[in-house]
């Protein structure tokens, strides 16, 4: 299946984007790409083995059934989206009426919220393990491309590219903070975690996670 984010290129990416607007039979879109139904099968078949697209079978004439192809969810994810303005919208609504200290309130919950969602997968894992699991979770589920490097005896930096929060300058990394510290919190206990600006270029953060223990 293809990665997060990776968009097939020339004929198939063309197949996806009519896919985005309505479901198509492989006759409609060699019509629209102007190539043989044919060619255009074996497209949709490479594609449907990917999960990126679906099928369904209809019937529009007596005798005569053919298949619908649309965009599986995988198939929509290729896309990029803008949900970085999206955030950043909603977060300024809720400053405005909640104030900082409120809105650092509700993405404490959040990050709680999404915690619990892993917590099982890392329970039984060793302390290494449980590391890369929860980075691998964030990238596979949120697309969010993340790190973890050692930093002495009992110590993590976590390193997050690309932070959701980076476009909400009046409560960044303030609110990032308190996301990412009740979501490492919740799942490690009570431990002390510091935020701030990653080395690794101006639009990541990063986490210092020291004295872990196991996931509670």
């Amino acid at each position: 299946m293809t990665s997060y984010g990776e968009l097939p290129a020339g004929t198939k990416a063309d197949i996806l984007e009519y896919l985005t607007k309505q479901e198509l039979s492989a006759r409609s879109l060699a019509e629209r790409l102007q190539v043989s139904s044919a060619a255009v099968r074996q497209h949709l078949a490479i594609l449907e083995a990917l999960g990126l697209v679906t099928r369904r079978k209809v019937v529009t004439a007596p005798s005569r059934p053919t298949h619908l192809y649309r965009l599986s969810v995988q198939g929509t994810r290729v896309f990029p989206k803008r949900y970085d303005l999206l955030l950043r919208y909603l977060v300024e609504e809720l400053l405005e009426r909640h104030g900082i200290d409120g809105v650092g309130g509700i993405l404490a919950a959040a990050g709680r919220r999404l915690a619990e969602r892993v917590r099982e997968r890392l329970a039984s894992a060793d302390e290494r393990t449980r590391w890369r699991l929860l980075v691998d979770w964030l990238e596979r589920e949120l697309a969010w491309r993340a790190d973890v490097t050692e930093e002495g005896p009992g110590a993590r930096r976590i390193t997050i590219h690309q932070c959701p929060f980076l476009d909400v300058p009046r409560v960044h990394p303030t609110v990032c903070g308190a996301f990412f510290a009740s979501l490492v919190c919740t799942l490690y206990g009570e431990v002390p975690v510091e935020h701030g600006p990653a080395g690794a270029g101006p639009a990541c953060c990063s986490l210092l996670v020291s004295e872990i223990a196991a996931p509670r």
